[in-house]
């Protein structure tokens, strides 16, 4: 195996092209290849060197992952040093997290919104409203509670009588579940 391929998950530059042009076409292998290989790593790397606390960090390294999945799909990102562009996605995740356990917003949603076009703002908040219907309630009031009312995770769980892990599962589905909405246009 050569240090390039190392550098990029295993992955010679052929196979890697070749399981992205299926991962465009729905074949999760690519995404779920790099997540096996390099989430936990990732994790304890910014657990690490930023001191983090494991459940700010756990969020910031899914929704780097999930970012670079959607860059993956949209073809902005080539072979390459992948590790350290996917480390450093997840760093700056967290950088972003860090100031109050909270992110800024519904940050992904919001750039996925900007990466695509619209002829116009409207648009956009249409589609995003339309995702936002489609949540349950249960949805709704986690996803208002984190990102509006900027509560961290740990007091939404604790005033749901909840284990913080579980409702960080459950606010990642719900986003997933909204991500799919917006992504669907």
């Amino acid at each position: 195996m050569t240090s390039s391929e190392q550098k990029n998950f295993d992955l010679s530059e052929a196979e890697f092209n070749e399981l992205r042009e299926k991962l465009v076409r729905g074949d999760q292998h690519l995404f779920e290849h790099i997540f096996l290989q390099h989430f936990q790593k990732c994790l304890d790397y910014v657990i690490r060197e930023d001191k983090a606390e494991e459940d700010v960090a756990y969020d910031a390294t899914m929704d780097a992952f999930l970012t670079f999945r959607m860059k993956l799909v949209q073809g902005k990102i080539n072979y390459g040093n992948l590790r350290f562009l996917l480390t450093r996605m997840a760093r700056q995740h967290y950088y972003k997290r860090a100031k109050k356990e909270t992110s800024v917003g519904l940050d992904l949603i919001q750039n996925m919104i900007a990466d695509t076009t619209f002829t116009s703002d409207t648009d956009a908040m249409e589609l995003l409203q339309r995702g936002w219907n489609t949540l349950e309630e249960k949805c709704k009031q986690l996803l208002h509670a984190f990102y509006y009312l900027n509560r961290p995770m740990k007091q939404i769980a604790s005033l749901s009588n909840r284990k913080p892990e579980a409702l960080r599962k459950q606010k990642q589905r719900c986003i997933d579940q909204l991500r799919g909405v917006v992504l669907a246009k």
